[in-house]
């Protein structure tokens, strides 16, 4: 493993929740609702969104046939449907893969709903990467943070893009997204996390085990205010009792960051 690779394991290893807190949590801090991820009627026109359908068009002008889009962990399939929409779309289908069999519910009713060919694989990248097959255009976006093992998650991520004119299109933000909420675990459980692995640090990962150099792109996105008291109180473990607290303590929250980052490459 080389040095970049083992920065991103170890600040990634170092932002775990310790045992003990994990053990009296309430519920489970790490799943997410489908329904926070359901995608907009129109696409966020954004740097991601352009990478992908500018990929996506040029595979289809190089096949002479609709662009397969592969979505990793993809939620309700915002990153796929932006780079299908709006029509004509040079996207003949979209693929979603995710571990939560009620997010691909949530994917596979916005594909109907939309009218794009659509199929879906649940289990965890890169356990079913080869289930999920090849495609011109891959996206993953708001994953890697959650990822430890970087190397073994990436190199499948780059495979799975179809030689040809298509490529591969991460969204990021250039912290751990759970960052903004280091001071309320000081706070409340005298827990003082370490710096979180960094989108530079993705960036280093795919140069030195990958010998990639994406393309990197710098954007800013909307203002996002913090999520109300119950979401946070349940990420940093706590009972419901310690709603109220945790709705007070937000106010004292600094604004999240609003910047973004896209990486972009083709095989």
């Amino acid at each position: 493993m080389g040095v970049a690779a083992q920065r991103w394991r170890d600040r990634q290893a170092a932002r775990g929740i310790p045992e003990e807190i994990l053990r009296s949590a309430p519920a489970d801090p790490w799943t997410h609702s489908a329904a926070d991820f359901a995608p907009p009627a129109e696409p966020a026109d954004t740097p991601s969104r352009a990478a992908a359908r500018a990929l996506a068009e040029r595979a289809a002008a190089w096949s002479c046939a609709g662009a397969s889009v592969l979505d990793v962990g993809c939620g309700g399939g915002d990153a796929a449907f932006a780079a299908a929409l709006p029509d004509p779309s040079p996207v003949a289908r979209v693929v979603g893969v995710d571990r939560q069999a009620d997010m691909l519910a949530v994917f596979t009713a916005a594909a109907r709903e939309r009218g794009i060919p659509h199929g879906t694989v649940q289990g965890s990248w890169p356990d079913i990467a080869g289930e999920a097959g090849r495609h011109d255009v891959v996206v993953c976006h708001h994953v890697l943070h959650n990822v430890v093992e970087l190397p073994p998650f990436l190199a499948p991520l780059h495979a799975a893009a179809r030689g040809g004119a298509g490529g591969v299109v991460i969204e990021m933000l250039p912290e751990h997204p759970m960052a903004w909420l280091d001071p309320l675990w000081a706070r409340f459980h005298d827990l003082h996390r370490p710096p979180s692995a960094t989108a530079d640090d993705a960036v280093a990962v795919l140069r030195e085990e990958l010998g990639i150099e994406p393309e990197v792109r710098h954007w800013e996105r909307d203002r996002r205010l913090p999520h109300d008291a119950e979401w946070v109180a349940r990420r940093l473990c706590l009972p419901a009792s310690r709603i109220t607290e945790v709705d007070a303590a937000l106010g004292d929250v600094p604004p999240r960051r609003t910047d973004v980052v896209t990486l972009v490459w083709s095989p």
